[in-house]
């Protein structure tokens, strides 16, 4: 199982913008074959010390069956159009990428 922890960093105030496009495109990728999980996220403050918030970042949380499905999924027409119409208001894109052991 391959886990993807996407931190997207935005322009100040597009979250919502970005989020109505997500959704848009999650719908197509939670029937990519091997899409186990596809969802995004948001902070929650906890008024922990250690917790960095972050108002205009979207966490995107994947799981996936295969590395293959994972690559398959990169290189999907879907995902190109996303990141072509997010591409104006996104500053940062950070990715973890782990696999189960």
């Amino acid at each position: 199982m391959i886990h993807v922890v996407a931190h997207v960093t935005l322009k100040r105030k597009t979250a919502p913008l970005f989020l109505r496009e997500f959704r848009d495109l999650a719908v197509l990728v939670r029937q990519e074959p091997g899409c186990v999980d596809y969802f995004p996220a948001q902070d929650v403050d906890m008024a922990l010390e250690n917790q960095h918030l972050g108002p205009d970042s979207v966490t995107v949380l994947e799981k996936w069956a295969s590395r293959k499905a994972l690559e398959s999924h990169l290189r999907s027409g879907h995902m190109r159009g996303f990141q072509e119409r997010i591409k104006d208001i996104v500053l940062d894109t950070r990715l973890i990428i782990v696999e189960e052991v």
